[in-house]
Formats: C-alpha cells, structure tokens, sequence
C-alpha cells in the first residue's frame, strides 16, 4: 500500500463543523476581550453573535451600552420625597458673622464690608473657596456641635451686644432712645420682609454629622428662610400689624451681587407702599470649618430652637453713606430687649458693626440671622415664631397710641 505524502485530502462534513466551531470560538474570545465595554452585561447575547457567523447576514447589530467613565460622571438623581430636588450648589464658602477677620470659619449669609464690596464677595471669601475638603469630610463627615452663644460684649439688664465698631456703645442710654418709629397697626402695610440669600435652607431633619455633598441652599421655599419669613409675618399679621413678605430671589442663579437686587426690590416696596417703615432681611448663618459645625440652638418650653442673632450696621467714617445708622441700632437694642425678657437665651449677642446691609434705605432696616446651615428647619421655624411675637410687642410700644 502506497502512502501518499503532500497531496490534500477532501475534508468531510465532521471535519468542516469542527473547524467552523473552532473559529467562532476563536471570534467570540477576541470580541470577549478586545470589546468588553461593547458587550459587557450583554451575555445573553453572547450565543446570537456566534450563530451570526453562519447567518448570510453577519452579527446581528447590538446596542452598546454607556462606556462607564461616561456613566460615573453624572450623579444620581435625588428622590422627590427626601425634599432635596430643588438643592443647588453653594456658590462659595462665606465668612461667618460670628468669626474676626483672624478667625477660621466655613461660610455666613454676611454682606461685604465696604460699599465698593456691595455688588459681591470679597477677595478673603474667595481665597477661602479653594480650602482642601478635610479626609474627616469624605470619610465620615463632619461632626455637628450643639452651642449656646451668649453672655458675651457689652451688657445691660440681660441685653449683651457685641460691639465691632469705633463707636463707644452707651446700651443704656440707647434703650432710653425711642426709634423714628410710629406704628398704626391698622392692617397697612408698616414692615417689610425680605431675603437677600433667599435659597439659603436647613436641614430636614437632625444629624450628628454634616456629610460632604449636603445641599445648604435649596430653591425650594418651604425648606428655608423664606418659610420663616412666613412664621414671622404670620405673628405681625395676628397682633394687626400689616406686612408686605416679598420672597423675590436675589443670589440664584447669580450669587455676587445680590445685595444690589435686594436693594431694587426693597426701593420697589417702599414706592409701591409708602407707608412701611421697617425692613427685616431674613438669613441662616453658618458656623463652623471643616473640622467642626456649629447648631446655636437652646431649649425654650421644652423644645428646641434655632439662636437668632440681630445685625445692626454702623458707618462711624461716613464711609459707607449710611448717616442714620443710630436709628436703626435704637430699633435693633429694643427689639434685643423683648427677646431677652420673653425668650432667654433665644438671643445671640446683637452683632453692632460696621458694615452697610442696605440697612440705610429706611430707619428701621435690620438683618437677623435665624440659626445655621445644620439647625433643622423646625428648630428654625420655632424661632420665627418666637421672634415674630417679640417683635411685635416691640412695634407696639413703638405705635402712635403707646
């Protein structure tokens, strides 16, 4: 028998499907590894695009899905019902009212110093907004204190104000001082509510920790200071005193310059109501840095409450155009007054100090700051409440009958 060497031998049926099985296998691993990102979650896939090598027509077309540097980049969406859709980002960390120029601290609802500072933040508030996020922040978060501020500046029967400015502050005499001041409480409209910050918002609920990616400014109405405004406009209206809340928003989604469009809006109000004659701009401070929070938060009846802090602004220079600054202080040491007889401790010091606040538009402009960015919004709720009884008894001893 001759063995033939070199000459090919026809190859059979069996022979033909092993090789074609062979080969789809050899394509189903390169496609596996060198177009994972095509294919991958797609394993049921994986038999159709075998199969398209005998079909005439070649691999079936496959939808890709996201490659995943792509998908991570956006975040997830926030549930409607935990009440941070409308969250919006915090423009830049503040400088917080309670802190000197020397100390360190994360943000405030406070205006610029200086007139030709009005229209935005400073050059020191910038700075601050490339300050590293601590690894406390992104591991566990920040940790969240409970304080009671009080008992600090200048002192007279129970009513504490810190003093800033150049003025030699005589409190007693200036409680003596009756405002220009001359309410009727008749149902007209004499006060003014408004909100420079307007998104600034609370927490829903109580924390121990501040989680880093927390929203602190919200453009839902309902969980910040536009609802205390409310609370407090509520308490004016019930003691017949008539107010004017304009819930105008001035710092979204432009955050510089939003002393300037609060001013418009206050100039807007007086033309269109005369007859108003006190101004409240309504905040949340912030306290703290990224090592700590602070909450100023007291027990008033048993429940708790956000601290408020009264800002009287003063231009001792005649630097800032604001002549009858003593007018609006005689309002502010008053109202200081019926906080501290009625509600203990719900009162921070009054903040006297020299800045402007558009508080020279009227002579009884103030700006109040009702906890901060980690008091919850009840706590924040219950101190407009509380503050809106007091102030209303101090406009009422201010009334053409008193």
């Amino acid at each position: 028998m001759m063995k033939i060497i070199g000459s090919k031998r026809p190859m059979g049926p069996k022979i033909r499907c092993t090789a074609s099985a062979l080969a789809a296998c050899v394509a189903i691993s390169f496609f596996s590894v060198g177009a994972a990102e095509r294919f991958d979650g797609l394993c049921d896939m994986t038999t159709v695009a075998a199969a398209g090598f005998a079909f005439p027509e070649g691999i079936l077309p496959v939808e890709t899905s996201q490659p995943a540097s792509e998908s991570s980049s956006k975040q997830p969406e926030v549930p409607e019902n935990l009440g941070q859709s409308s969250a919006i980002q915090e423009p830049l960390p503040e400088v917080s009212s309670e802190s000197t120029p020397t100390e360190s601290s994360s943000s405030s609802s406070l205006p610029p110093q200086s007139a030709q500072e009005a229209t935005g933040l400073s050059a020191s508030q910038e700075e601050e907004s490339s300050a590293p996020v601590s690894s406390q922040q992104e591991e566990g978060g920040i940790p969240i204190e409970e304080v009671q501020i009080d008992g600090t500046g200048v002192e007279y029967n129970g009513v504490f104000v810190k003093n800033s400015t150049s003025v030699q502050l005589d409190l007693p005499a200036e409680l003596e001082k009756k405002p220009e001041i001359s309410i009727k409480a008749d149902g007209s409209p004499e006060v003014l509510i408004y909100h420079t910050h307007t998104t600034e918002s609370y927490l829903l609920w109580e924390q121990d920790t501040f989680l880093s990616g927390t929203p602190t400014r919200s453009q839902d109405e309902t969980q910040g200071v536009v609802v205390v405004g409310d609370v407090i406009a509520a308490q004016l209206r019930a003691a017949g005193i008539g107010v004017i809340h304009d819930d105008t928003c001035h710092d979204y989604p432009a955050y510089n310059g939003s002393y300037e469009r609060s001013a418009v809006t206050i100039q807007k109000n007086l033309e269109k109501y005369p007859g108003i004659q006190v101004t409240l701009d309504i905040h949340r401070d912030a306290i703290g840095d990224n090592s700590v929070r602070k909450k100023p938060t007291v027990l008033i009846d048993g429940k708790k409450a956000a601290q408020v802090m009264i800002i009287s602004g003063c231009d001792s220079d005649g630097s800032l155009g604001f002549p009858n600054w003593e007018q609006n202080l005689r309002l502010g040491v008053r109202v200081q007054q019926s906080l501290s007889q009625m509600y203990p401790t719900l009162a921070r010091p009054l903040n006297f100090c020299e800045r402007l606040y558009n508080m020279n538009m009227t002579s009884g402009s103030l700006l109040v700051e009702f906890g901060t960015e980690v008091n919850t919004l009840d706590e924040a709720l219950y101190s407009g409440e509380l503050f809106g009884k007091a102030l209303a008894q101090t406009l009422l001893s201010l009334s053409t009958d008193s």
